[in-house]
Order: structure tokens, then sequence, then C-alpha cells
């Protein structure tokens, strides 16, 4: 109640009391003016006390409704304090879990990388020991007076010494780097996807090519263990690109040393297994002669690849008589055809068909080794949706800026 509600009542109280005391000694003549007087007063206090009692019982019941409104507000403050707790809680649950996966994720790169290593460092740690053997036996005969037939035999040991040896201390050394080039589409020219390569840096950080190592990667069986080394470079670049490009793959080239491995290639499958979310993202790429004799057990791995959502390219083409209903029903997506292969109609099926062809099971066809421009006008005639080549882009450092990553 407010002061003025307060201050009518309490005059309309004295104006009863004034009213009592100027009229009751002239109803009542024996009643003089000093009684009426006393009686306006009673009638005043007995007003007053009402009026006391009144606010008394109103304050009350105001106190008693603040006190459930604040009650009631208090009860509200803690429902939502334990609902953000549980929130709170979800929230921490689901960092722990992501952790735990991130964490499971890295130990499981970091694992395939260390095996990798420690294959880099046997293998090539016996490949200098055999050549060194070779050139102790080499020298032993000549002091003998032996005749050795040996054709530039020093020039070439010299040279693959220290070719292993770059390879060797790259690996160790983390001087083995990522470069894509693009595949593109159509007669856009859009950057689609990218094709992983692999190049190799000395102390000096000359780039050590394929063509200079290739060979001997092979022959001392580190030819694998490169190829999946480029495989995880390539994981670490699609977890940096993150959600961006959501239709961008890379083509990872897998050898087949490494479908052959027993000891990695169970551990790789694995591993994919485990983070089938890069489905939508890598594409694994066998040459055409590894893809005709895969054995059953290969088979059925890449089988459970596909079935996760991985999918499969071939490419080294050189013979196009193949059953391509057989590559769609195992998970293939892409095959890739020489320009050469198809501007020279060394096929089987004509060019004008081939599109049609592939696309029946599935397939994408994409031209490569494409270098210019004549190139592309022709085989726009037939109707060519990806292309792959020199014109559209050399192999760049994945970290470079031209990239459209």
């Amino acid at each position: 109640m407010t002061l003025l509600a307060h201050i009518m009542i309490s005059t309309t109280y004295a104006l009863i009391a004034t009213l009592v005391g100027f009229v009751l000694p002239r109803i009542f003549v024996s009643l003089d003016t000093t009684e009426g007087l006393i009686a306006a007063s009673v009638v005043f206090l007995i007003g007053v006390q009402l009026h006391c009692m009144y606010i008394w019982k109103f304050g009350k019941t105001d106190t008693v409704n603040r006190l459930l409104a604040l009650h009631q507000d208090y009860q509200v403050t803690i429902d939502r304090l334990e609902e953000n707790k549980r929130e709170q809680e979800a929230l921490r649950e689901q960092v722990y879990k992501a952790g735990n996966e991130k964490d499971k994720e890295i130990i499981s790169e970091m694992h395939v990388l260390q095996t990798l290593l420690n294959q880099v460092i046997e293998k090539s740690g016996k490949s200098l020991e055999h050549r060194v053997d070779q050139a102790h036996a080499l020298e032993g005969a000549k002091q003998s007076g032996k005749k050795i037939f040996q054709p530039d035999l020093q020039e070439l040991e010299r040279s693959d010494g220290e070719v292993l040896n770059i390879m060797h201390h790259a690996l160790e050394g983390n001087r083995v780097d990522l470069y894509l080039q693009p595949i593109v589409a159509l007669p856009s020219r859009r950057v689609v996807h990218y094709e992983s390569y692999s190049r190799v840096r000395d102390d000096e950080d000359n780039v050590i090519f394929p063509s200079q190592y290739l060979r001997l990667a092979e022959d001392s069986g580190l030819v694998g263990t490169l190829d999946n080394l480029l495989l995880f470079r390539c994981i670490q670049v699609i977890r940096r690109l993150g959600p961006r490009r959501p239709d961008l793959r890379f083509f990872c080239n897998i050898s087949s040393i490494s479908l052959n491995d027993k000891e990695f290639f169970p551990q790789f499958v694995d591993f994919m297994m485990e983070n089938s979310e890069l489905s939508d993202r890598l594409v694994f790429e066998f040459a055409q002669k590894d893809v005709l004799r895969q054995s059953s057990g290969v088979r059925r791995s890449l089988a459970n690849l596909g079935r996760r959502g991985f999918r499969f390219s071939m490419d080294q083409v050189m013979d196009m008589n193949v059953d391509l209903a057989d590559l769609g029903s195992r998970y293939f997506r892409y095959v890739k055809v020489d320009v050469a292969m198809i501007l020279e109609q060394n096929l089987d099926i004509h060019p004008d068909d081939l599109k049609e062809s592939f696309a029946r099971y599935d397939l994408d066809l994409i031209v490569e080794k494409i270098e210019t421009d004549q190139s592309i006008v022709e085989i726009l005639d037939f109707g060519i949706d990806y292309g792959q080549g020199f014109l559209f882009g050399e192999p760049r450092l994945s970290s470079d800026t031209r990239l459209d990553l």
C-alpha cells in the first residue's frame, strides 16, 4: 500500500471521529462537549487500530507471497544449475571421448609411421651392407689378379650408395615431402581432385625425383615404405583441410609391394577401417598389372574397405580389354588412361563410346598425361569429363599456396 493511501485512510478516520464528537452531544443531550471529544478520540483510535491490524495482515500476506516467489525463483535457479551441470558433464564427456579418439588416431598414425621407419632403417641398412660386401669382394678380386667384367660398376655403386644414403637420412630427418597434382573437370579446368606424389630431399634440400630413386627403391624393398609414408602425409593434409571442399579427393598410389607386405598391409587395413571417415577423401590407386594379379586375400581386404565407403582407381592401363563390370563390383570408381592411347585409337572401344561404357558401371574415366592444348581439343570431342597432366598443373608441394586447398 502506498503512502498516499495511508494518508487518505487516516484522514477518513479523523473525519469520522470529528463527526462523532460533533454529533453525539446533540443526539444525547446528557453528554457534554468533553465527553463528545473523548468519544471522538476513541473512535479515531479504534480506526487507527483496525488500520494497523489490516496493514499487519496485508504485510504478512505480501511477505508470504514474496517468500513463495523467492522460493520459486530459487527452485528455478537450482533447476537451471542442475541442467547446466548435466550439460557441462555431457560436454566434458564429449570432449574426453573426442580427445581419446584423437589420441588413438595420433597413436595409430605414430605406430604405423614408426613401423615404416623401422622398415626403412632395416632395409636400407641391409642394402648398404650388401653393396659394401660387393665392393670388398671386387677389391679382393682385383688384388688376386682376377679379371672381372665390370662395366661402369664403380660409378653405379657409388651412385646407388649415395641415393640409398639420401633416402635413409631423408626418412629419418622428415625430408620426404608430399606433392599434389590437380585432376580437373573438363572443359572448365576446375580442380576437382589431386593425385599424390612423393619427393625426397637431400641434406642440402635438393629434390631427388622418383626417376632417380624409384628403381633402387624397388630393388631394395623401400618403395612400399615410401608409398605408405606418402599416404600418411596425405592424411595429414586431409585433417588440416577439415570440412572445406567436401567433394575434393586425394589419389594415393599403393604399390604391389605394399599390397603383399604381410606385416604392414593388415595393419594398414585395420587403420583405415578404424578411420572410415577418410573414405570421403581418399582414393587408393593401383596399376593395372597389380589389379589383375591381386591375391584373394588382398581382394577380400580391399572389399572390406570398399564396404566402409573407400573407393579405388586403376592407372597405368596398358590393355583396355578389361572387365568393367568386375571393376565396378570391386568398388573401383576411377580408371586413368593415357591420352596417347585414346588419340591413337589403340582401343577395343571406340573413343566416342568410352564415356558411356564406363558410366554404365559407375566408373569415371580420367585421361592423364595431357600436355598440349591440341590434345585437350581432341579429347573433348569424345566427351571426356576429367583430365590430368602438366597442361593443367605440375605437381606442387602440398604447402604451396598456389594449390586450391
